[in-house]
């Protein structure tokens, strides 16, 4: 009889044991097989609110490919992978032709209840992007774009005053064109300065190489040249704009292809601690 009192103790403890397992931890959902007629419809229904959110946010086009484990989890507002195309979208008045955004992680946990939603999970993203002439020229519109210009001529002053600057991208190149004056001796017209250059990512920081001046402007050092790119910057400018305070990102490469700034990278996103 103890013998069979002792089994059956072990039996209600190990079967208590079982159904204690966290069903919503790491371990549980990616060691566990899970099969569920509703996670199809569940994904689905996902995908279409991402979608309807990223509109109201950013205009533009959308797909997207949401991943599950189990209905349960998918409530609490965890994943397995999430994939997000983006089209022409708006993003703080900056025109973004393209975006793609795809996760590395494979449990991510974001609790949706709380505004603004806390991140529960590390998570790791690969992105693309791409930018136009726009894009940079609606940045640089910016009045935060301001207090960039006005660190440059406060070491400028007294040979120049930079009032405005503009971009265009041709055969691959990007073109900065800086207008200017002279703050002692206002000339009736403000003066513009064009030079084209290639840029590299450099110490996790995009930088000017190859700079390229017309033979017009006579023997001007390159190297000040790529040094007032650098300050300037309208493509770093505009990736700041673009960013947000919730997550750290690097840029790994930047290339200019069809007349457009490519750019990829990793996003990571710091979960809360427990």
């Amino acid at each position: 009889m103890k013998k069979i009192f002792s089994m059956f103790v072990l039996f209600v403890l190990t079967s208590g044991m079982a159904f204690a397992v966290d069903r919503y931890s790491q371990e549980y959902l990616k060691n566990t097989k899970h099969f569920s007629p509703m996670n199809p419809i569940a994904e689905s229904i996902a995908e279409h609110c991402i979608k309807s959110s990223l509109k109201k946010e950013a205009k533009g086009k959308f797909k997207v490919d949401f991943q599950g484990y189990t209905l349960s989890s998918m409530k609490k507002g965890i994943f397995k992978g999430l994939e997000i195309t983006g089209e022409k979208l708006t993003v703080e008045g900056i025109s973004v032709p393209y975006v793609h955004l795809k996760s590395l992680s494979d449990y991510n946990y974001v609790d949706y209840t709380q505004d603004p939603v806390v991140y529960k999970s590390d998570m790791e993203f690969a992105y693309d992007l791409i930018l136009s002439e726009e894009s940079m020229n609606t940045a640089l519109k910016r009045k935060e774009y301001e207090k960039v210009l006005n660190v440059v001529n406060n070491i400028a002053y007294p040979l120049f005053q930079i009032t405005g600057v503009s971009t265009k991208i041709r055969n691959n190149r990007i073109y900065i064109l800086t207008e200017y004056n002279f703050p002692i001796a206002p000339a009736s017209k403000n003066k513009v300065f064009v030079a084209s250059s290639d840029f590299k990512i450099q110490n996790e920081k995009i930088r000017a190489v190859n700079v390229k001046l017309d033979s017009a402007y006579g023997n001007i050092s390159l190297e000040k040249v790529a040094n007032l790119f650098n300050l300037l910057n309208p493509l770093e400018f505009t990736l700041e704009t673009l960013d947000t305070q919730e997550c750290d990102a690097n840029i790994e490469n930047v290339n200019i292809v069809d007349n457009k700034v490519k750019i990829n990278g990793k996003i990571f996103v710091k979960g809360e601690q427990k």
